[in-house]
């Protein structure tokens, strides 16, 4: 059995584990509410101009965009994957990787060639170790802003009107609530003009003038469209890793108050124990002496 200085000091140990864990709980809080309502601002902000692209797509001049026509066959693909940069969020970035890995490796049985691009150390780390990383956008996890999101727009965007990619999609954590994140893998390009027009019959309600003509007004809205899914992957994927992170450090400190109470049991009966012995050898010295 351990001595008591032993249980001391991984006492000492535990009790400064648990107040790391309890702090880093507190802070993932608090940044977990800021992250969720960017999430809410950014919702409602494509909700408004997925109205407006609604709008214009009631004459079918939404199918004219390049952004929107669909290249058969699909010989070329890439998927951009959202990860966290830091750890200690229990499965968060793991089970992303995993499912994503399946689906690369699917694509490519099927004779696609699959271009990867990451977005947070994690998932560059994980895939750069088992193919080539196209493109590491080393900054845009820790702080997302939409700057961030117009880059990566622009680049994809880019790789997919030139020819050299047939399909672009999204690999992220889709946060449904502070406990519950999805891991999800959809497309961006080409645009699916169904998706744009779900929103016409709430922008339905009277007629419209347009200035300058849909075509241009289309040209200008769509890669913003584009550019904000991609804002949203990055915030979901923020919102989800301090949820996470959030539920680890909680479970964290709950084991380590755990430890604590059953080390703390061991050394009262370690103590306990040597006291009895110390007793037991005064009272034997005692009688020897009479």
């Amino acid at each position: 059995m351990p001595s008591l200085k032993e249980f001391n000091v991984k006492l000492a140990r535990l009790r400064s584990t648990r107040k790391m864990t309890r702090t880093m709980k507190l802070v993932s809080v608090n940044k977990l509410r800021r992250a969720q309502e960017a999430e809410k601002r950014t919702a409602l902000c494509t909700g408004r101009m997925m109205e407006i692209v609604a709008r214009l797509a009631e004459a079918g001049t939404s199918r004219d965009h390049a952004l929107l026509l669909p290249r058969r066959p699909v010989r070329s693909v890439l998927v951009v994957v959202f990860t966290s940069d830091r750890g200690l969020c229990g499965g968060f970035n793991n089970v992303l990787l995993r499912a994503t890995q399946v689906w690369i490796e699917k694509q490519t049985a099927d004779g696609r060639r699959v271009d990867v691009n990451c977005s947070g150390r994690r998932g560059n780390a994980f895939f750069r170790s088992r193919r080539e990383v196209n493109r590491y956008y080393e900054d845009a996890a820790a702080r997302p802003e939409f700057g961030h999101a117009l880059r990566i727009g622009r680049e994809v965007q880019g790789a997919f009107l030139s020819g050299r990619i047939d399909e672009v999609y999204l690999a992220y954590n889709r946060s449904v609530n502070a406990l519950t994140q999805i891991p999800t893998i959809e497309p961006l390009l080409p645009l699916n003009p169904d998706d744009l027009t779900r929103a016409l019959p709430a922008a339905k309600g009277g007629d419209w003038i347009f200035d300058p003509d849909r075509g241009e007004l289309l040209a200008s809205l769509l890669p913003r469209v584009a550019n904000l899914k991609i804002y949203a992957a990055l915030q979901s994927t923020a919102a989800g890793e301090h949820s996470a992170r959030m539920r680890a450090m909680d479970q964290a400190t709950t084991n380590a108050e755990n430890l604590i109470e059953s080390l703390t049991l061991q050394r009262n009966r370690a103590r306990q124990a040597e006291i009895t012995t110390e007793l037991t050898e005064i009272v034997a010295g005692a009688e020897a002496l009479k």
